[in-house]
C-alpha cells in the first residue's frame, strides 16, 4: 500500500478524487507517497502528488464535470455550466492540465533551489535530475463521449495525458495490477529518462519542498544524501523533514483543545512547531502562541519559526515563556508578590483576561509537565473562543522536574477525555536517541519512579509513557571515572576536541550540570578560551537564556534544567557525584533523577558522563550493563 498523506480522504472530497485515492492507496507499493490536496504555495492546492523513488514526480487534477457542463473547451480555459436550483451560471476555470503544470511549475521553481535534486552538468545542468509530469482524470466523462463532444474535448484533454471515466473504473477492478496501474501513469509523463534512484533525503528534501511545516531543518548534505556519480559541493544542502507518521499526525489534528503525551525524543515537539506552521499558513492573520515554561526552550522555539527565512510567515507566530507572557498581558510584573508566586502572577492574569481584548485564535504549550495547574486556565481563557479554540498541549510525565500540586485536566477547563493521543501516533517511539542511550537513561529512571500501568482513559494528569523503543543503534554511554575535580575538567576539554575532530560542529556539543561546582566551570571556559573553541554559556544568566538560538556557534554550556525540550548530537555531563541522590531513598530524588534522564536524553548520538570515582551513582553505574565505565 502506498504512503497517503493525509491516511484517509476527507469527506468534502469529490467521489472522483475519494476513487482515485483508493486506487492510489491499494494497488501502489509502499514507496510510493500520495499527497492529497497539499498546499504547495498559498492558495495552491493540487489534487494529487505523487513521489516515488524510481518514478518520479507526478501532479494529478481530477475534475467530476459531466460533458453537458462543459460550454467551451480550449488548451487554457474552460467554460462550465453550473445549475442551482431554478438557474444557472458559467464561470470559467482553467483547463484541468492547464490547471496542473501552473501548479508543477510552482513546485519546480521550489524544487531546483536544491541542488542536490538537480543535474550537474551537461546540457540540461541545473535542472532537476528526476522525471516530473502532470496530468488529469475526468471521472465522470467517459473515452466515447470527449472525442464525440461538440467541444471537442479529447483534443485539448489527449490521452495518455488525461484519463476518463472507463479507465477510472478498470483501475478499481480488483485484477487491475500495481504494475499496470505504474506503467499508465508513466504514460501521463512527456518527457522520460533514465534516472539513479532517488535517496531517502533526496525524497525528504522534496517532501519538505512541497509542505515547509514539516521541514525540521535544512543540514549539510553529505555521500549519504545523494546517488554514488553526484560530486556534492560545501554549499549543497538537503532538508530533514518529519515523518510519515509524524506528518499525518500533524496534519490531522483537529480543532479544539488536545493533549498529546509522548516520551522524550518522539517529536512533540516538532508536532507542535509543525501544527503552529500549518495555522499560520491556513490563515496569516490568525493569533498565534507558543508557549513553555523554560527561558531558554522559549528562546530555541523561536529561532526556530523567527530565523527561517525562506518562510517570514513564521515570525508571526508568538513565542514566549510563561512570564513574559504575564508580563505582557499585565504590562509588569508585581514587585511584591503574596503567597505563591506562580499562583499569584497567574491569578492576577486571570483578572486581566476578563477584559483583554486582543486574546489568541491557538495556543500551543510545549513541555507542559512543568506548568503550574492555573497556568492552563490563563491559556483556556486566553483564547478568543475558551470552549472550542485550537489549545494543543503537549508533555511527558518522566520529564516533569517541578513539584507541581495534583489537578484533573477538567478543574483547568481544558477538555481532554476522548482528545488524548500518545501509543496510537507513536509517540511511545524515541527518534532521538540510540537505542543504548535510551537503554541507559530509562534504567536509572525507571529504578525509582512508581510503576503505574498507563491507559489512555484513565484520570492521570501527566502519566509516564515507557519508551517503547528508539530506532537507531550507536554507541554505548560511556561513564568517565575521575580521582580529582581537575582530571574531569581536563576530560571535558580532550572529549569536545575529539569530538570536533570527528565532524561534530562545536554547536552540537553541550556541556550540562545539575550545578555550578566551585570554580570548576570557570577553569573549562577559561580552557576554551586559551584554545579558541567557541562556547555558549546559556545558563550564565537571563539575558544568555533570553537570547538562545540554535543557529549561534559555540559548544553549549548548560544547566540540565534549563535543557529540557533541546537536543545536541553529543552530550557531556559533568559531575555525576551532584546526583548520588539518585539512588538514595531521599526526599525529592524522583525530581532529582528525573533532572539526570532529562539531560541523558539531550544526546542524539554520543552521551559521555564524568564523576568522581568515590560517587554513589557511579558506583551504580558500574553494576549496570548499560554504560561502558572507563576508569
Amino acid at each position: 500500500m502506498a504512503i497517503t498523506i493525509p491516511q484517509s480522504i476527507p469527506s468534502k472530497a469529490s467521489q472522483g478524487e475519494k476513487k482515485l485515492f483508493n486506487v492510489f492507496a491499494e494497488k501502489l507499493p509502499d514507496d510510493f507517497y500520495v499527497w492529497y490536496e497539499p498546499r504547495i504555495d498559498d492558495a495552491k492546492h493540487p489534487d494529487f502528488i505523487i513521489l516515488a523513488p524510481d518514478f518520479g514526480l507526478l501532479v494529478i487534477e481530477v475534475k467530476g464535470w459531466y460533458p453537458k457542463d462543459i460550454i467551451l473547451a480550449t488548451t487554457d480555459i474552460f467554460k462550465i455550466e453550473t445549475q442551482k436550483e431554478d438557474y444557472g451560471t458559467t464561470n470559467k476555470q482553467k483547463s484541468p492540465l492547464r490547471q496542473a503544470k501552473d501548479y508543477l511549475d510552482t513546485l519546480l521553481n521550489q524544487l531546483q533551489k536544491y541542488r542536490v535534486l538537480t543535474q550537474q552538468d551537461g546540457k540540461y545542468e541545473g535542472k532537476l535530475a528526476f522525471p516530473i509530469g502532470w496530468g488529469a482524470i475526468m471521472s465522470n466523462i467517459t473515452n466515447e463521449q470527449a472525442r464525440n463532444n461538440n467541444n471537442n474535448i479529447q483534443k485539448v484533454l489527449p490521452q495518455p495525458q488525461v484519463g476518463y471515466q472507463n479507465e477510472l473504473l478498470d483501475w478499481e477492478k480488483k485484477d487491475f495490477s500495481t504494475e499496470k496501474l505504474i506503467d499508465r501513469l508513466q504514460g501521463m509523463f512527456t518527457v522520460k529518462f533514465p534516472f539513479p534512484t532517488l535517496t531517502q533525503e533526496q525524497i525528504n528534501t522534496i517532501k519538505g519542498a512541497i509542505y515547509p511545516e514539516i521541514i525540521i531543518r535544512e543540514q549539510k548534505a553529505t555521500i549519504k544524501s545523494v546517488p554514488n556519480n553526484f560530486s556534492l559541493l560545501p554549499s549543497d544542502t538537503v532538508l530533514t523533514t518529519l515523518d510519515t507518521k509524524q506528518e499525518n499526525l500533524a496534519k490531522s489534528i483537529g480543532d479544539g483543545h488536545r493533549i498529546f503525551f509522548g516520551v522524550a525524543g518522539s517529536g512533540k515537539t516538532l508536532l507542535l512547531i509543525a501544527r503552529a506552521k500549518l495555522l499560520i499558513n491556513q490563515n496569516p492573520n490568525a493569533k498565534i502562541l507558543v508557549l513553555c515554561f523554560n527561558v531558554s526552550l522559549a528562546s530555541h522555539l523561536k529561532s526556530i519559526l523567527h530565523e527561517d527565512r525562506k518562510n517570514p510567515q513564521y515570525s508571526k507566530i508568538e513565542v514566549t515563556n510563561f512570564d513574559q507572557w504575564a508580563k505582557l498581558i499585565l504590562g509588569k510584573l508585581p514587585a511584591q508578590v503574596e503567597g505563591n508566586r506562580d499562583e499569584y502572577i497567574a491569578n492576577l492574569v486571570l483578572n486581566k483576561l476578563n477584559s483583554y481584548k486582543d486574546k489568541w485564535d491557538a495556543i500551543l504549550v510545549d513541555e507542559a509537565h512543568t506548568f503550574v495547574p492555573i497556568w492552563f486556565k490563563c491559556c483556556v481563557k486566553a483564547l478568543k473562543d475558551s470552549e472550542n479554540g485550537d489549545l494543543m498541549i503537549v508533555a511527558d510525565g518522566s520529564q516533569s522536574l517541578y513539584k507541581r500540586s495534583d489537578f484533573t485536566w477538567k478543574e483547568v477547563g481544558v477538555k481532554a477525555p476522548g482528545r488524548t493521543i500518545s501509543k496510537k501516533f507513536d509517540l511511545d517511539k524515541n527518534y532521538r536517541n540510540t537505542i543504548e542511550i535510551l537503554n541507559g537513561a530509562w534504567s536509572l529512571l525507571n529504578k525509582i519512579q512508581e510503576k503505574q500501568e498507563i491507559l489512555e482513559t484513565e484520570e492521570i494528569t501527566f502519566p509516564t509513557i515507557k519508551p517503547d523503543l528508539a530506532l537507531r543503534h550507536g554507541l554505548q554511554p560511556q561513564v568517565y571515572v575521575a580521582s580529582t575535580v581537575e582530571q574531569q575538567e581536563e576530560l571535558v576539554i580532550k572529549t569536545i576536541q575529539n569530538l570536533n575532530t570527528k565532524d561534530f560542529d562545536w554547536k552540537d556539543i553541550a556541556i550540562l550540570y545539575r550545578q555550578k561546582n566551585g570554580n570548576s566551570l570557570d577553569k573549562i571556559i577559561n580552557k576554551l578560551n586559551q584554545l579558541n573553541i567557541p562556547y555558549y554559556w546559556v545558563s550564565k544568566d537571563d539575558k544568555s537564556k533570553s537570547n538562545y538560538s540554535q543557529n549561534r556557534e559555540g559548544v553549549r554550556l548548560i544547566t540540565c534544567l534549563s535543557s529540557l525540550g533541546l537536543e545536541f548530537k553529543a552530550v557531556l555531563i559533568l559531575w555525576l557525584e551532584q546526583f548520588d541522590d539518585c539512588v538514595s531513598n531521599k526526599q525529592g530524588s524522583l525530581l532529582i533523577t528525573r533532572q539526570l534522564y532529562v539531560a541523558m536524553t539531550r544526546a542524539q548520538e554520543n552521551l559521555l558522563l564524568l564523576g568522581l570515582q568515590e560517587s554513589k551513582l557511579i558506583n551504580e553505574l558500574k553494576q549496570s550493563n548499560d554504560f561502558e565505565v572507563i576508569n
